[in-house]
């Protein structure tokens, strides 16, 4: 009995079409997921910077402190933010 190789090609083609529709959306998800992750490093790291650049010298002005709040606010926001697309999926 032989097979023949447009039918093997076929059903190869049909299981990857399956595969992609399956696993690609969770791809989608979770390079969106590492990406929105990369961005509360960053907001992390900018707060960071701005507290210890106004605490370098002993004082806090009050420039320094709006700067401080403003970071660690929208630090804050992002991170609920992605913590209420966990909980709604």
């Amino acid at each position: 009995m032989e097979i023949d190789p447009e039918i093997i090609s076929y059903v190869v083609s049909l299981l990857l079409a399956i595969l992609s529709l399956v696993f690609g959306d969770k791809y989608i998800k979770y390079k969106q997921k590492f990406a929105d992750s990369q961005q509360l490093a960053v907001k992390l790291s900018a707060a960071l910077k701005a507290t210890s650049d106004a605490i370098e010298d002993d004082k806090i002005t009050p420039e320094e402190q709006k700067t401080i709040v403003e970071k660690w606010k929208d630090l804050i926001d992002s991170a609920k933010g992605l913590l209420e697309v966990k909980k709604d999926k």
